[in-house]
């Protein structure tokens, strides 16, 4: 049991009837629910819902801002008020949803990142990544030990000298060797995919995909930036 966000898309509809148009979709997958004949077998499942993009808002275009079409949800589940501000909301037309400018900061970041660790390695000696060590561990734990394993990993040059500036293992993160040692576009395209996605994703066809792997983010990004510009994308917190 858990509370996780699905993003739910939905046909053009009015404002007002926003939530309604929630209901009808999610209906399937009610735990509650009474199946009828020919009802698809679902595998997930909620038992309530409301909508709450809490941490996972949607960016607004700026200049749209008070547009009456946005949907922002009044309260937590605890009923306390919700003060979203004004750039940003749960949901609302994907024309009115700055989808470019989150993916175009992480991109920019996961350049910055992949380009620093780059010339900073270049003066050591290729470096092999911590995940080598962990695995020799794992298959032969008592004659290679953890403590081994971490001090040969962190002994390499170039690690060693990562871990004495701190200010660049803030920009890189502590495994950069698995992270930004490989394709620099495949690391933008996984670093962007990471900005948009939801636990979950509801399409205007009512299948639910839950977004657990590279994969499923791709698809969750692609399928939200194609949404027709009046369809709604909608953050829906659910508890199941």
């Amino acid at each position: 049991m858990a509370k996780e966000r699905v993003t739910v898309c939905l046909p053009p509809c009015e404002p007002g009837d926003v939530f309604q148009a929630i209901t009808a979709a999610m209906a399937p997958f009610d735990y509650n629910r009474d199946p009828g004949v020919g009802d698809p077998d679902v595998e997930t499942w909620w038992d309530y819902w409301q909508i709450d993009g809490g941490g996972c808002e949607f960016l607004v275009v700026p200049g749209h801002e008070d547009d009456p079409r946005l949907i922002r949800g009044a309260k937590t589940l605890s009923g306390e008020p919700r003060n979203v501000p004004p750039g940003l909301c749960d949901g609302g037309p994907r024309a009115l949803l700055d989808l470019e400018t989150p993916r175009a900061r992480a991109a920019a970041e996961a350049r910055r990142a992949f380009e620093a660790w780059q010339d900073f390695a270049a003066a050591y000696p290729p470096a092999r990544a911590a995940g080598e060590f962990w695995a020799r561990h794992f298959a032969d734990p008592e004659n290679y030990p953890r403590d081994r394993a971490l001090e040969d990993f962190r002994t390499q040059p170039a690690i060693a000298a990562l871990l004495d500036n701190p200010e660049l293992e803030d920009l890189v993160g502590d495994k950069p060797v698995a992270t930004l040692g490989g394709d620099l576009d495949a690391l933008v395209r996984h670093t962007t995919d990471l900005v948009l996605s939801s636990n979950a994703l509801l399409t205007l066809a009512g299948r639910w995909l839950d977004v657990a792997n590279a994969e499923r983010r791709q698809y969750f990004t692609d399928y939200l930036v194609g949404l027709p510009a009046d369809a709604y994308a909608v953050r829906v917190l659910y508890h199941g």
